[in-house]
């Protein structure tokens, strides 16, 4: 069994009820988990903004601009993900 290039193969231990509600709304186990994973992944990245945002104001400019830098460069990646 091969896998697609830029993934990988991992093992979790997840509730057995949520499993069974995973597999009744979906054929494909490791796509619903990819997706909930972006989707996991995409709320943290909108935590950290917001954060950020509501915060600016006690933040110095240097402070500022790292904190755009990291947070234009993770929703880069999570585009990118997206995409794929």
């Amino acid at each position: 069994m091969s896998q697609s290039q830029g993934k990988q193969r991992v093992t979790v231990t997840i509730d057995a009820k949520l499993l069974k509600a995973v597999d009744q709304l979906s054929a494909n186990r490791s796509a619903a988990i990819e997706e909930a994973l972006h989707l996991w992944h995409r709320q943290r990245i909108e935590a950290q903004l917001q954060r950020f945002y509501a915060n600016r104001e006690a933040l110095n400019p240097q402070e500022e601009e790292q904190w755009a830098q990291l947070t234009q460069d993770m929703a880069i990646t999570s585009w990118e993900h997206q995409g794929s």
